[in-house]
Order: structure tokens, then C-alpha cells, then sequence
């Protein structure tokens, strides 16, 4: 249902579409992407290093964990910059790459480059680790200041 007051609608010019370089994001990038075209928006594409999730109960002898981050935020980078040329070709998009809590990072970057859309996909994380850990994605949705969208799953 379209919005009743039409000037309470923003443009929508800034876009952020989440990656964790799953085939579900994979999956939710075309739409980030058409969303985007169709705005002419500016498109930024993050993905979170989340390294707590990542080291949980790890130990790696002989390597300081600042090493271990830097390697980790490093291969990201250059998992970003393939993940936009297959999905984002010739569409200019600004890659953020950063370290952290994603859904912190995530909310920090709305606030901070004034996004006015999130395009993301859905955790496939099933419903025990949804209770656990919590949805990133659901996170978002609840908090953002701006909308929201959830692209699901495409072996649904």
C-alpha cells in the first residue's frame, strides 16, 4: 500500500546493499541494483568483517589477532571488489569494507552516509541460530530509519 501522505516519501538517491558474499546475497543483488538504476541513486556496497563471530573459540598460534584482522579485512576487500564487477558491472558503486559488529556497522554507515534505502538478504541462518545469535537483517529492519528490503532466500 502506497504511503497516504505522498511528501512524507523521500527520494531515494543513497542506497547500501549488504553483502557477506553468500549465495543469498548473490541472490539479493540484482534487486539492490535495479533499485538502484531506476533512482539513479548512489550505491554502496558494504560487507562486515565480523571478526567475534569468526575467532569464536579460535586460537591461531604464532599470529597476533591485529595480524589476523588486517589478513581477514584484506582478502575481504578483494572479495568485494569481484562480488560488484560480476553483480554491479559498469554501475558505479562506493565498496565499504569494515570490521566489527555488522549489525553496528551497519547502522553506523546508514547515519553516516545518509542512506535513505537498505537492500539486503535474508540470514540463512535457520531459527535455532536466529534465537541464539539474533538476525542481522531483522536487527536492521527493526532499527533503521529508513526502509527496508528483505530479499528471502531463492530456494524458497
Amino acid at each position: 500500500m502506497p504511503p497516504k501522505n505522498k511528501a512524507a516519501v523521500k527520494n531515494l538517491d543513497r542506497m547500501l546493499f549488504t553483502t557477506d558474499f553468500s549465495a543469498a546475497s548473490e541472490n539479493a543483488a540484482p534487486y539492490a541494483l535495479m533499485l538502484a538504476r531506476q533512482n539513479k541513486a548512489r550505491l554502496y556496497v558494504m560487507h562486515v568483517v565480523d571478526v567475534a563471530n569468526n575467532l569464536a573459540g579460535f586460537y591461531v598460534p604464532h599470529m597476533s589477532y591485529e595480524i589476523l584482522d588486517k589478513e581477514m579485512e584484506e582478502a575481504a576487500e578483494g572479495m568485494m571488489r569481484k562480488f560488484c564487477a560480476k553483480h554491479f558491472g559498469g554501475y558505479k558503486c562506493e565498496q565499504i569494507v569494515t570490521v566489527g559488529a555488522p549489525y553496528k556497522e551497519i547502522m553506523n554507515a546508514i547515519k553516516g552516509k545518509n542512506i535513505n534505502m537498505v537492500v539486503m538478504a535474508a540470514s540463512g541462518m535457520g531459527e535455532v541460530g536466529r534465537f541464539f545469535f539474533g538476525s542481522t537483517a531483522d536487527r536492521v529492519l527493526r532499527h533503521a530509519p529508513c526502509p527496508v528490503l528483505i530479499i528471502p532466500p531463492a530456494n524458497r
